[in-house]
This record gives C-alpha cells, sequence and structure tokens, in this order.
C-alpha cells in the first residue's frame, strides 16, 4: 500500500470562511468538519446561502480560509505556494461545474486532454482518452466543439476532463444544473457508476434531492454550519429522502434519524 492509498482522500478540519458585504463581516463557514472516505460518492446539501458552494471552493483550493485547514490526499493545500497548489489541484481534484466552462474554439477531446498538456505531462494519452470517451459514450463526438454538443454531451465532456488525471477526488458543483431532468439524471448514473465501478471519489453539491439520492451520504449546511449528516439507504425514494432534509432544516428531525423501508 502506497501514501496515498493509506490516507483519506479529503478531510476538513474547523474550516471558517469570512466575507465583507459593506461595512459588515459575514461567516459563510463557521467551524466545518468533515471526512470524505476513499471510494464514496458524498453529496453536500443547503439552500442558498448555506455555504455549500464555499465549502466546494474551499476543498478545490480555489479559495483560501480564514481558519481551518483541508487536506487533500495527505497534504495541507492551504501551506502550498500559489503555483504548487496550482500544480497540485490539476494532479489530485477533478472539478466539474454547472457552466461546463469548456473552451469553445476547442473540440471535445482538446477540452478533455487539455489539463494533461496544462501540467507538461509528456506520456502517451491516447489510449487513456480513447477508454474515457468509449466510457462516457462519447467517442463519436470526440472532433466536435462544445457548440455543437448537446447540454448533457458537453457535462460527459467536463466529467471527463476532470477524470483525465486521475485525480484523488472529484468535486462537482451543481453538475445538473444546467441540465433538463433525464439528462440530469444520465448525469448522476455516470457519476454512480464511475464511484462504484471504478471506486472513484466523488462529492456533488447540490440544492436537489433528485440529486443527493444517488450518493451514499448526505451533508446538510444550514447558515455555514455542518447541520445533520445521514445515508441515502434509509431513504426508499427522493420524495422521503426531501422531505427528512426539510425536517432536518427545520430542526424537526434528530441527527442520525432513518426511515424505515
Amino acid at each position: 500500500m502506497n501514501v496515498s492509498d493509506s490516507v483519506q482522500p479529503l478531510c476538513v478540519e474547523y474550516l471558517t470562511k469570512r466575507f465583507r458585504q459593506g461595512q459588515h463581516w459575514v461567516e459563510a463557514l463557521r467551524d466545518v468538519s468533515l471526512t470524505i472516505e476513499r471510494g464514496t460518492f458524498t453529496a453536500i446539501m443547503g439552500a442558498s446561502g448555506s455555504g455549500k458552494s464555499t465549502l466546494m471552493h474551499l476543498m478545490a483550493g480555489l479559495t483560501s480560509p480564514d481558519a481551518g485547514q483541508v487536506i487533500v490526499d495527505g497534504q495541507n493545500i492551504s501551506k502550498l505556494s500559489d503555483g504548487d497548489l496550482t500544480r497540485f489541484r490539476r494532479q489530485k481534484i477533478g472539478l466539474v461545474f454547472q457552466a461546463f466552462n469548456l473552451i469553445p474554439t476547442l473540440t471535445a477531446e482538446d477540452n478533455i486532454t487539455l489539463p494533461l498538456f496544462a501540467s507538461g505531462y509528456s506520456g502517451e494519452i491516447r489510449e487513456k482518452l480513447d477508454d474515457l470517451l468509449d466510457r462516457l459514450g462519447i467517442a463519436e463526438r470526440r472532433k466536435h466543439r462544445p457548440d455543437a454538443l448537446s447540454g448533457g454531451e458537453q457535462q460527459r465532456v467536463a466529467i471527463a476532463r476532470a477524470l483525465i488525471t486521475d485525480p484523488s477526488i472529484v468535486l462537482a458543483d451543481e453538475p445538473t444544473g444546467s441540465l433538463d431532468s433525464a439528462t440530469g439524471e444520465e448525469t448522476c448514473r455516470i457519476l454512480k457508476e464511475l464511484c462504484t465501478e471504478q471506486n472513484r471519489t466523488i462529492v456533488v453539491v447540490t440544492h436537489e434531492p433528485s440529486v443527493a439520492v444517488w450518493a451514499e451520504r448526505i451533508i446538510v449546511l444550514k447558515d455555514g454550519r455542518l447541520l445533520d449528516e445521514f445515508e441515502t439507504a434509509n431513504f426508499c425514494d427522493p420524495h422521503s429522502l426531501a422531505a427528512h432534509y426539510q425536517d432536518v432544516l427545520r430542526g424537526a428531525a434528530p441527527a442520525g434519524t432513518e426511515v424505515a423501508q
């Protein structure tokens, strides 16, 4: 077992983040701690303003905490210089965004392989690329530019781009937000299969119970605090999960409440 196999891919410890709004400071996150187990699918839920996107950005190293630390694959990313953090993120963290963030002048395969070239990778990429394109069902669209792809195809390209460097963890921020319900469900299915079949570690930020139900574990944030967490196996469908989630937000459901099947 190597070192990266012996540590958790993501640990957040006592994380606090403040933003200035006019004359006042607002705590977007307050003293949040959590651990993401290797090879698991976790959803982070919360209403608008709960701090879930701030938490995602901190976990990705896109912004710095005011207190606490984020440890990815055994590395405290707040201790890295800007250059080292950029290199570390390219190698260890795969990012999937709601808006896809594809470069419009590049083909699908060029968008996917961009992180490899940006990191100075000089190895063979054809087999790696072909495997991803086949796995995600977009091999026939590899030479198309984003404007010639459907929303679902663009999101698959974005997922492939996140996976091309074989990262320790994949972070997806509202990955179905720009998709219709059927395409969004297909995206969730792909993420679930990547987790179960390839032992990928997936973390999704969402406000949709229909997305969160695909995960194994749900973490609920409210007003910048970790309010509760529970397992999706306790719920038979998105409706029962959504009902419990609303109870948690209202303070009507004790932590760890289970729903009988």
